[in-house]
């Protein structure tokens, strides 16, 4: 019988804690509290895992799925403070087809469905994290500046797949091999 794995109680830990946060003002210390603990374990699902060796397909897909759940959050918690307008709202669906098309492009091109993880995505994913937090200070500023960064890192991702031979996950930037 197989063992349950750390990592994959810890992403699942965060698919729950991202669906609780939405019934939690997001004001709050406790949705800030909440809020951190999804970020720490997104970082250390995927550490733990590869330090014990427990790397696992579910887990690559529960990740996957937890991330999904984490930004859906973060977007509706974003619109609850109502101050996404028309525009901002018409560059979140563009991005999110452009981001949909590059997963069916990949799946066309090399057969598998797949995010790059260049530089400019993992620095949108980081500005996106973000977001709920600053937001109170920054205003929307940090939303146009992280749409403006998703916008052009779902362009280079897409360049990369049409003019890539090969599929690389971990190819840092168009200009790079």
């Amino acid at each position: 019988m197989k063992k349950v794995s750390i990592p994959n109680i810890i992403t699942s830990v965060r698919i729950f804690l991202s669906l609780g946060l939405l019934l939690i003002d997001f004001r709050s210390g406790l949705f800030i509290g909440g809020y951190l603990i999804c970020g720490l374990t997104d970082v250390l699902d995927g550490y733990i895992a590869r330090k014990t060796g427990t790397e696992t397909l579910l887990g690559a897909r529960l990740d996957s799925i937890a991330d999904l759940f984490l930004s859906v959050m973060i977007i509706i918690t974003v619109i609850k403070q109502n101050q996404v307008t028309v525009l901002m709202f018409v560059g979140i669906v563009i991005i999110f087809i452009l981001r949909i098309g590059n997963a069916v492009m990949a799946k066309i091109k090399f057969k598998k469905i797949a995010s790059i993880h260049t530089s400019a995505n993992k620095l949108t994913g980081l500005l996106f994290f973000f977001c709920p937090l600053v937001y109170p200070f920054m205003g929307n500023k940090m939303l146009i500046l992280t749409g403006v960064l998703a916008f052009l890192a779902s362009l280079e991702e897409l360049l990369i797949i049409l003019t890539s031979k090969r599929l690389d996950l971990n190819r840092a930037s168009i200009f790079s091999k």
